[in-house]
């Protein structure tokens, strides 16, 4: 017996299916825009491109988006196609249910995510790539932590939310990219601040134009209250929905 059936049951769900054409599309985003730098830098130093785009279109916009579309399609087309049932007469917990399915949204996320920003970082730093491998890791960490809160929170939407695309797409645009970027006081209520927190302190480089960033531990210690929190709410929801 698989130790972990529904995570390899949606793993090769998301391999074989549209949403990860679609996260694929949106990891390598970025890596237009590096092209682009290539072709003319304007005088803008490699290390301040990448930071730029990681700070200000990366995290705050492509990253969500990327793993809201994992995130909703993880559940929400069980629900949808109604094989939800078929899972629940597993002698599995619903709670083992919605972490098997997290556990498949953050490796794939993770995953493409990391090649994504590991395509662009290469193309934009050319020769410059190994002398900034620090600036990679903490990319890499915060995209991590990124997927860890933005997995779980989307996931509850799935199952809270019947239209929970759109309303994921209108936090993500609304919230994420706009208020907490311009609004000083609802940076602390956003998953953003917090992962772009750990990229600075990990990072730990003027060129990281992060405000205010956290404590690294602090940003940390959130954003898996913040999964733990919304994890448990999704197993509560999935347990009193009826499937029948």
């Amino acid at each position: 017996m698989d130790a972990l059936p529904i995570t390899e049951l949606t793993l090769r769900q998301f391999s074989g299916g549209r949403a990860i054409r679609i996260v694929a599309f949106f990891a390598l985003i970025p890596v237009l825009f590096a092209l682009i730098f290539l072709i003319d830098s304007e005088g803008t130093a490699p290390i301040e491109f990448i930071a730029t785009l990681f700070e200000e279109i990366i995290a705050p916009t492509i990253m969500p988006l990327a793993i809201l579309v994992l995130a909703t399609n993880a559940l929400g087309n069980e629900l949808e196609d109604r094989t939800m049932v078929y899972l629940v007469l597993k002698p599995l917990s619903r709670m083992r249910i919605v972490l098997e399915k997290y556990a498949a949204i953050v490796i794939t996320a993770t995953i493409m995510l990391w090649l994504g920003t590991l395509a662009t970082f290469l193309v934009a730093m050319r020769g410059d790539a190994a002398e900034n491998l620090d600036m990679l890791a903490a990319i890499w960490m915060s995209v991590f932590f990124a997927v860890i809160g933005y997995g779980a929170l989307f996931l509850m939407i799935s199952l809270l939310i019947p239209r929970a695309l759109l309303a994921g797409i209108l936090y993500s645009l609304l919230w994420e990219t706009t208020f907490s970027r311009f609004i000083p006081g609802i940076r602390v209520f956003s998953i953003r601040h917090y992962v772009q927190s750990i990229y600075a302190r990990v990072f730990d480089n003027p060129v990281a134009g992060v405000d205010e960033p956290l404590r690294l531990i602090s940003a940390i210690v959130t954003i898996v209250v913040i999964a733990g929190v919304t994890l448990a709410i999704a197993s509560w929801r999935l347990s009193t929905m009826n499937l029948e």
